[in-house]
């Protein structure tokens, strides 16, 4: 399942927030974990947006149970030094827990948001919904969009950025705390 959704958010205050807030753009590659809004309220913009997504706005006509949201940003760039331009495939997973166990723990469905403000040329969202050796579902970067597919499932990645800078924000629900929250790899907020 891959379900992309175009002008997704409505309010201009968390639009302009979420593409001007420094602690998301500077942090990147630095995972947090959120119990949701039902356990404690939104402290900062990116948990502002996991409950926009996954409570007051959530597009799909699904529903399951969580038990908090895993959240990060990352930035490929053809123009910053010392930045990589593309993101290897991967699965999304408590990368930890499978180093220490070798077993996988995963989440049960996430997303990735786009915030508006950017102008680069590729970097698109590759998802190999067939298999690695299929050619791979293509997803477009826009402003404003959001793709909510399962990252636990399918292999993706980003393929290179070949001039300016793109941005995006992934937020996975989990039905169980990962292993790394307890263990202190990703920060509990």
């Amino acid at each position: 399942m891959i379900t992309v959704f175009d002008d997704f958010i409505k309010d201009e205050k968390l639009l302009q927030d979420v593409a001007n807030d420094p602690a998301i753009w500077s942090q990147t590659g630095n995972y947090k974990y959120w119990k949701g809004w039902w356990t404690k309220p939104a402290e900062n913009t990116a948990q502002r947006l996991a409950e926009y997504i996954w409570g007051t706005n959530f597009p799909l006509n699904m529903s399951f149970n969580a038990d908090g949201f895993e959240y990060w940003s990352g930035i490929q760039s053809a123009e910053i030094e010392g930045r990589r331009d593309y993101l290897e495939l991967h699965y999304d997973d408590d990368v930890n827990y499978r180093a220490k166990t070798g077993n996988r723990m995963f989440p049960i469905i996430g997303c990735v948001y786009y915030p508006v403000g950017d102008e680069f040329e590729g970097g698109e969202l590759a998802i190999y919904t067939d298999g690695e050796d299929k050619d791979p579902e293509i997803i477009k970067t826009r402003p404003n969009r959001l793709v909510i597919f399962n990252p636990a499932q399918v292999v993706h990645g980003v393929q290179t950025v070949t001039s300016g800078t793109r941005r995006a924000i992934a937020i996975n629900a989990w039905d169980k705390e990962p292993w790394s929250v307890e263990n202190g790899f990703i920060t509990l907020e």
